[in-house]
């Protein structure tokens, strides 16, 4: 059966990828560590994802209709959690006897009242960056937009570890700055799953891999005279080569990572306040993989119930 115009492959490694991006999220909140072999991509990786995904499914749906889910989908949970975190925080410091207005700026319109929340606007602006630019070059060629979006996304990468490097930008700035360069990589990314030519598509994704791989590799062959904040470079061009391979290697779908993967934002809001919450309960203290695991399950388990009450809008 062929696909539907508009539609995209379904790509089952693609989704094992955001699984496992999120387990290093999750990881990182847990331990602020990184977990070895997979270390620093899990943000990068799901940001490419998430923006690829924005992209395909803007065409599959039209500006207008994208944009009101979107907003609603992302919008009102972010609202509701900012309030929740909110209270948690206010509630530790009455607690603790501190000032209950300490660190709240107006930075919160864009960061949310916890760390991690800064995730969810961001998200919405990129949402609407790759809506309107989707709308006027869809009849342009996806060959043409991805490869010259990759090429935008690594000139962002790279002027973007120039900024960091410089450690004058703090949160949520911080994280608005190193998440940029996934809208421009991710809408080529889109651009590449909606190509109708299978073999354009795969060659296409290739190309972004391996410049990806020569860009890490010639990274460490020049390491004194990197950007100041090569690391950035390097969670990104892996990370690339990663979701370029999953697309030209689809591999076949399974009943876990079918039934995981929605849980993924609603996993992404809520673990930092079980993690509160295990660490109020002064539990034992696992190996970082093993508490990340509980988190991450613990959570998908919390969405799978919040889904099925009146509640479910908070995910």
């Amino acid at each position: 059966m062929g696909m539907r115009p508009g539609s995209t492959p379904r790509l089952a490694n693609v989704e094992r990828l955001r699984l496992l991006a999120m387990y290093e999220i999750v990881a990182f909140h847990v331990s602020e560590q990184r977990l070895p072999v997979v270390a620093g991509l899990g943000l990068p990786a799901f940001l490419l994802l998430n923006n690829a995904f924005n992209c395909t499914l803007s065409e599959r749906m039209g500006t207008r209709g994208f944009l009101r889910t979107k907003v609603g989908r992302l919008l009102v949970p972010w609202l509701l959690w900012s309030v929740i975190y909110l209270v948690v925080q206010l509630v530790e410091r009455y607690r603790h006897d501190e000032p209950l207005t300490e660190g709240f700026t107006p930075w919160i319109l864009i960061g949310g009242t916890y760390d991690h929340l800064w995730f969810v606007p961001f998200s919405l602006f990129g949402s609407l960056l790759i809506a309107w630019v989707q709308a006027r070059t869809s009849k342009l060629s996806h060959g043409w937009m991805g490869l010259g979006a990759l090429l935008l996304g690594a000139a962002v990468t790279a002027s973007n570890a120039l900024v960091l490097g410089s450690g004058a930008v703090e949160w949520p700035l911080l994280q608005w700055t190193f998440a940029l360069p996934a809208v421009p990589l991710g809408f080529g990314l889109g651009r590449l799953l909606l190509a109708t030519d299978a073999a354009l598509r795969r060659r296409l994704a290739w190309i972004a891999s391996g410049l990806a791989l020569v860009c890490v590799v010639f990274g460490l062959m020049f390491v004194e005279g990197s950007p100041p904040d090569w690391d950035t470079v390097r969670r990104y061009c892996v990370s690339l080569a990663l979701v370029g391979l999953a697309i030209v290697w689809p591999g076949p779908s399974d009943p876990v990572s079918q039934r995981v993967a929605p849980l993924l934002f609603g996993v992404y809001l809520s673990h930092p306040l079980l993690l509160r919450l295990y660490q109020a309960a002064h539990l034992p203290v696992p190996p970082t993989a093993v508490l990340a695991l509980l988190m991450f399950a613990a959570s998908a388990l919390l969405v799978r119930v919040l889904q099925r009450t009146p509640l479910r809008s908070l995910v």
